[in-house]
């Protein structure tokens, strides 16, 4: 009798058993791992939100001393030849074309993100920053390089120290880098036709001196700041509650991919525009939006080359490459995040709202313009 029981004792598990125990571990984790990644998702959701809420307070405080808001970007000292008298400034990249000269330098300066940089506890940053000169300047390559963790979005992979937009590359250099960034401020909504130059032109931008080729002047649409173009909040007539200062963005998924680059003033690096569909003439409409030709950056026709239009569609990512003949621009960009279902977006009244991919088009459209539309409910 002590023997049998002592075999039962020490039998141990059978195969069966351990299969089982296997099988039931496996499911257990495949039921947490989701849950434990949105838990995930939600807590950096909620920072990237967060990081949002503080640069409203910082663009009050902005407003507060200097009766204005900042400008999307500053540009000079001259205006831009190279766009042959058709292009504003503001569109074309002397860097990433590589024409920037000593004698012929780049013209983009400072931004809206670099101006608020006091009002964001930031003021060593802001005095590493030479003004007078280019932001692609030797003098600025240490600030511009440096991460400023409020206005990252942790969602985002791409947003990292180890993936600097090199603004030069494609050019053939490797020295002009940039630290990488999640929102940008609302330049316009609506059409990339010039009123002063195009009587037809519906709600298209403006520009104070038509000599486009050789005036450094002021470009600006129906949003919330301009090139050189700055708005205080009694331009705001469709109120601050319901008008989109800024929209998060995505940050660029390959090191000539510009989007995403906190430090430079241009669209897709920190402004967005023309991501409205109200007219039903521009693509890139609405956030988060995939139409294939959406997003005209500098860089598009190398990222496609790389990636395959295909490729950037599964990376949520999609882009416009100019024709061989013509040089690209940034001239397109709308709002983008990884969150599941919308994006965030900074209201001028200093909050963070979050609005799904499914907005009405119109409604978004109205969201970003300062002039009120007769009638709609923002969705928030």
């Amino acid at each position: 009798m002590s023997h049998l029981r002592s075999r039962f004792h020490n039998r141990g598990f059978t195969v069966v058993e351990v299969l089982v125990t296997i099988a039931v571990i496996g499911i257990l984790i495949a039921i947490l791992i989701p849950a434990i990644q949105a838990a995930r998702e939600s807590a950096r959701r909620t920072t990237c939100r967060s990081h949002f809420r503080q640069i409203g307070i910082a663009i009050q405080n902005y407003h507060g001393v200097h009766k204005v808001f900042p400008p999307a970007m500053v540009w000079g000292p001259r205006g831009e030849p190279l766009g042959a008298g058709r292009l504003p400034i503001g569109l074309l990249d002397r860097v990433a074309m590589g024409v920037a000269t000593p004698d012929d330098p780049d013209r983009v300066r400072s931004n809206w993100l670099i101006m608020l940089l006091p009002m964001m506890d930031q003021e060593p940053l802001w005095n590493a920053f030479d003004q007078s000169s280019p932001v692609a300047s030797l003098s600025n390559e240490r600030a511009r390089l440096t991460s400023v963790s409020v206005y990252q979005c942790p969602s985002d992979p791409y947003s990292q120290s180890s993936n600097p937009y090199i603004r030069d590359q494609l050019a053939g250099g490797s020295s002009n880098k940039y630290a990488r960034g999640n929102y940008a401020v609302n330049l316009t909504p609506g059409r990339a036709c010039i009123h002063e130059l195009q009587p037809d032109c519906e709600d298209g931008i403006h520009v104070d001196e038509p000599d486009l080729a050789n005036a450094n002047g002021t470009v600006w649409g129906s949003g919330a700041a301009g090139v050189n173009k700055s708005f205080s909040i009694v331009d705001f007539k469709a109120g601050t509650s319901n008008f989109v200062f800024a929209d998060e963005i995505r940050a660029g998924i390959s090191p000539v991919d510009p989007r995403g680059t906190w430090a430079l003033g241009y669209i897709g690096s920190s402004t967005t525009a023309r991501h409205g569909l109200i007219h039903r003439v521009e693509d890139g409409a609405g956030p988060n939006n995939q139409d294939p030709d959406s997003d005209d950056i500098v860089g598009c026709r190398e990222l496609r080359n790389t990636l395959g239009r295909d490729g950037l569609q599964q990376l949520r990512m999609p882009c416009h490459p100019e024709r061989p003949s013509n040089p690209e621009i940034n001239a397109q960009a709308t709002a983008r995040s990884v969150h599941p279902g919308g994006v965030h977006v900074l209201t001028a009244d200093g909050s963070a709202r979050f609005v799904t991919d499914q907005v009405n088009p119109d409604i978004w459209y109205y969201l970003h313009h300062r002039m009120p539309a007769e009638s709609f409910n923002a969705p928030f």
